[in-house]
């Protein structure tokens, strides 16, 4: 929320960067008319007090529509038991605070430029030589607005990279048409019997439903947010009794027999589960590459026994490895991880994977019957397809990158108004000036080059300043990107092409306009 604060005050200084660059120049083309009310006899605060007040109308001109804005965006951020966020009066006197501060601190400085002048000399000079005086604010504001803009395009371009990144991470197993959802049959006041005899029914009736290829039960997900752990202690080897349990642990997992088959995750080495491992075949279960790693290097693990704790160690016999898949985090390295035949353990609620042939959503209505065919009074809970929970995995990446990339084009946007409405004021403001180099011989893309030349300085200087700080301020998020560093190069760089590429286009628009002046016409506009 910090991050996302930060970028939503950054937007907010370029809007009113671009506000206190109009009001600028309205001061500096409105400084004939102050000069008179000057001089006959209005005072510096009242003329001050006039100017605030426009800035002050902008401002909340533009809070009310932000309300509006706001109270329609809502659905966005839901808030606890699913209501939508409320609107109230906390956040109105949010908006209200903001929107008034906002129009005195970026209307003050065009009020004290725009009646700070000398009357006299004021009355005597040209309008051209008005406005040339007063324009470094406006330049400084632009480069100001070309920084921030620039900052916020890399922050998207990182998140979107990361976003991209993770997800193109090797999970383990097939994500793919697989339907996802939970029963609780305790609820229903099953005991342990019924349930086992409930999830083999369930696995069997399942599968014969129209489009549906193959059925598996597990406890948890994988990658759905739930972790299930447990000690791990090899039967012959001498534990300490003061040793802390988090450096003896392994993740655990309750499943179907054919469930490696279904989710498509190979068994590496000796046999997965069969219908033969139940109540009354001896305890086995199926490690994966990282818990071998960990605690049976350099040593086949196939027919050593572990239990839960020093008591149990010869408990559970090893009959198979499994490929290393994601657990619970599709960022974090793959945990040691056990799995065990349901039939052999305590039971309590599952989760169904339902392979589809095709769209898996399309299959939740027949999936629906089926499970009430069976008892019609155990509902069906946390619907949803394997993508979607994996996807809920980096759901703060998704909205970062989906924020920075809003932020970075309206920034961007801005910028680009701010830029064209900067140097069509200074093609107005010299409009003589070219008329007399085009009447001297000067060609219309020499023209061009002028005004383009004047209007890539500024944004040259923009993306230095803004590259500088987008550095320095990527170390506040490098923890929050995965597969790039916070000063990726290739991100960097497309950034500064896009700042560039549309800074060209919205400065060409004016030096355009510049360039087809009639030389004649341009003569008489003093």
């Amino acid at each position: 929320m910090t991050i996302l604060s930060v970028v939503v005050a950054l937007v907010l200084l370029i809007v009113c960067a671009n506000v206190a660059n109009l009001l600028l120049s309205r001061a500096t083309t409105r400084q004939k008319e102050i000069s008179v009310r000057l001089s006959l006899g209005a005072t510096r605060l009242r003329l001050i007090r006039q100017l605030l007040t426009e800035s002050l109308l902008l401002a909340s001109m533009g809070g009310a529509l932000g309300i509006l804005v706001g109270y329609w965006g809502r659905q966005l951020l839901p808030g606890a038991a699913g209501q939508m966020t409320p609107l109230d009066w906390r956040v109105l006197a949010f908006v209200l605070v903001i929107t008034g501060t906002t129009g005195i601190v970026f209307g003050i400085a065009p009020a004290l430029r725009g009646t700070g002048m000398n009357v006299g000399s004021a009355l005597k000079e040209t309008s051209r030589s008005v406005m040339g005086s007063r324009s470094f604010l406006g330049k400084s504001l632009l480069i100001v607005q070309v920084a921030i803009s620039l900052v916020l395009l890399v922050g998207a371009g990182l998140f979107l990279r990361t976003l991209h990144n993770l997800r193109h991470v090797d999970i383990g197993f097939n994500p793919q048409n697989l339907l996802l959802f939970r029963v609780n049959p305790q609820l229903n006041r099953y005991d342990e019997k019924r349930m086992a005899a409930l999830y083999r029914d369930l696995i069997d009736r399942l599968a014969t439903v129209p489009g549906v290829r193959a059925v598996a039960m597990s406890q948890p997900a994988l990658l759905s947010g739930s972790v299930s752990s447990t000690g791990i202690y090899v039967q012959g080897r001498v534990y300490s009794v003061a040793r802390e349990q988090r450096d003896n642990t392994i993740n655990h997992l309750v499943i179907s027999p054919n469930f490696f088959d279904v989710m498509g995750i190979p068994v590496l080495l000796g046999r997965g589960f069969t219908d033969r491992d139940n109540e009354s075949a001896p305890k086995v279960v199926v490690i994966n590459e990282a818990a071998v790693r960990k605690y049976l290097a350099n040593e086949n693990p196939i027919g050593q026994r572990f239990g839960w704790s020093i008591e149990t160690a010869g408990e559970l016999e090893i009959v198979g490895v499994l490929r290393d898949v994601k657990y619970n985090s599709v960022r974090d390295a793959v945990p040691p991880t056990m799995y065990v035949p349901y039939l052999q353990t305590r039971r309590g609620n599952a989760v169904f994977e339902v392979r589809t042939a095709g769209n898996p959503a399309s299959a939740v209505g027949a999936v629906r019957e089926a499970v009430r065919q069976i008892d019609p009074n155990l509902p069906l809970m946390d619907v949803s397809t394997q993508i979607e929970q994996i996807e809920r995995r980096f759901l703060q990446e998704k909205v970062f990158a989906q924020a920075y990339t809003l932020f970075g084009a309206l920034a961007l946007l801005l910028a680009s108004i701010g830029l064209f409405g900067l140097m069509s004021y200074n093609v107005a403001r010299r409009t003589n000036e070219i008329g007399i180099r085009m009447a001297l011989g000067a060609q219309r893309q020499d023209v061009v080059r002028l005004v383009m030349r004047e209007s890539m300085i500024l944004v040259v200087i923009g993306v230095a300043a803004g590259l500088g700080i987008a550095i320095a301020a990527s170390r506040f998020i490098a923890t929050l990107l995965f597969g790039l560093a916070p000063t990726d190069v290739m991100t960097m760089f497309l950034a500064i092409g896009v700042m560039v590429l549309v800074s060209a286009i919205a400065g060409y628009l004016p030096a355009r306009r510049a360039s087809r002046v009639d030389p004649m016409v341009a003569l008489h506009y003093e």
